[in-house]
């Protein structure tokens, strides 16, 4: 019997098949390495962005800093900003001569360093100065508004000063504020540091009250002493009448004088003092007789 035996390679061709075989392997290998770079040379460049970006950003940094520091030191190194010109506003009383000497040097500073906010400080100082604001004018000058305080009436202590009508004291007396209502404190002596001006407040405004009134029209109060501390006495212009009254019930003491106030219209005697300090009654003293008169009034 025989057999056939097909596809059976000879040696030769067994070995050159195998050959062929193994560089078609080695081409894929080679292939592949070229497709797939290395961990390290990816790892070398991630880093090396990173430094470049990061010295990028400093160097920036570098230039803006060096642009500021160029441009201050230009600004507060220029003649060109020196101040020149102050102009001040809003100011009656005081001269523009008295407000540079109070606030102290300031021509030829530079108008960037100079410090506003002291400078607003060391005017609102000013016993005449109520607010102030001060600015800046590119390129050499600083604008000031001030608010002055108003005087009201005048203090008499050893010497007569001005006081506005939150009680403060301004200044002693000037010839054009003589028409100001006077008070005249008990105290003699001069100002004092720690005065306070709510009792003298409550008397312009009581004084006030009683000009208001036809009675006074052509006479009016113009001139109050405190006495102590309870009692106050009014005097009229012509000083031919004082009206006196207790400081812990002025209002009760100006509806008491509305009560009367008829009846020494309508009497033609002539009065010298009118005391509404008591508690329950009116005397009004004659300037003819020496006797007072008693006004008996029910006062609830």
């Amino acid at each position: 019997m025989d057999f056939a035996i097909t596809g059976q390679k000879s040696p030769a061709m067994a070995w050159s098949d195998l050959r062929s075989e193994r560089k078609k392997k080695q081409r894929r290998g080679g292939d592949l390495s070229k497709k797939a770079p290395s961990k390290t040379s990816g790892r070398d460049f991630s880093w090396a962005r990173i430094l470049f970006e990061l010295a990028s950003k400093l160097f920036l940094a570098g230039v803006v800093i060096y642009l500021i520091y160029a441009s201050y030191s230009f600004l507060i190194s220029d003649p060109r900003f020196k101040i020149t010109d102050v102009s001040f506003r809003g100011h009656h009383s005081l001269q523009d001569s008295q407000l540079l000497d109070w606030l102290g040097p300031i021509h030829g500073e530079n108008l960037f360093t100079y410090d506003l906010s002291k400078a607003s400080e060391r005017l609102a100082e000013h016993p005449w100065i109520l607010s102030v604001s001060v600015q800046r004018k590119f390129p050499r000058e600083v604008q000031i508004e001030l608010t002055e305080r108003v005087p009201y009436a005048r203090i008499k202590f050893k010497n007569i000063f001005l006081m506005d009508n939150f009680g403060a004291l301004l200044s002693e007396e000037k010839s054009e504020y003589r028409h100001l209502p006077l008070i005249v404190q008990s105290s003699k002596g001069a100002k004092p540091e720690n005065f306070s001006g709510d009792k003298v407040i409550q008397s312009l405004k009581t004084m006030h009250y009683f000009n208001k009134l036809s009675f006074f029209e052509n006479n009016p109060l113009d001139t109050a002493e405190l006495k102590g501390n309870s009692r106050i006495i009014f005097f009229t212009r012509n000083r031919d009448l004082q009206i006196q009254m207790s400081m812990e019930s002025l209002t009760e003491g100006f509806k008491k004088f509305m009560i009367v106030l008829d009846t020494l219209e309508d009497d033609n005697m002539k009065i010298q003092m009118i005391d509404l300090s008591f508690k329950d009654r009116v005397v009004v003293r004659d300037r003819i007789s020496i006797n007072s008169t008693s006004m008996k009034r029910q006062t609830n």
